[in-house]
């Protein structure tokens, strides 16, 4: 399956979220198999997110944040758009919706994993 590499980031959340639900073991076994694959992409789109915050960084401030160059701040998101709409191939089994049905999922949680989702009859 192909998503952006925003996706990978929104589909990182919502896995953690899964992962701390008690779920049928084959169940499990697949959120566990699609946050690993999952990971490896995200591992390399937040080094390169690290690299542009790097590139365009004015200071570290005391509270652990950065200040970014004011005057390349267009740059920066243009840049960091970019990254995000990249294309990457994920090799996952999707979820049929009827697996959560014995756990309490929010619908932050089911947007968030949408496109590994699906609500197979």
């Amino acid at each position: 399956m192909e998503v952006e590499v925003n996706d990978v980031f929104s589909l990182n959340e919502g896995l953690n979220t899964l992962s701390e639900k008690e779920l049928p073991v084959g169940v499990a076994f697949n959120i566990q198999r699609i946050n690993r694959v999952v990971g490896d992409e995200l591992k390399t789109a937040e080094e390169m997110r690290v690299k542009l915050i790097n590139k365009y960084k004015d200071k570290d401030l005391d509270n652990g944040q950065v200040k970014l160059k004011e005057n390349k701040l267009g740059e920066f998101n243009k840049e960091l758009d970019e990254l995000l709409k990249q294309k990457v191939k994920i090799d996952v089994k999707k979820i049929n919706i009827k697996e959560l049905e014995s756990i309490s999922v929010t619908p932050k949680t089911l947007g968030l994993l949408n496109t590994i989702l699906e609500d197979a009859n």
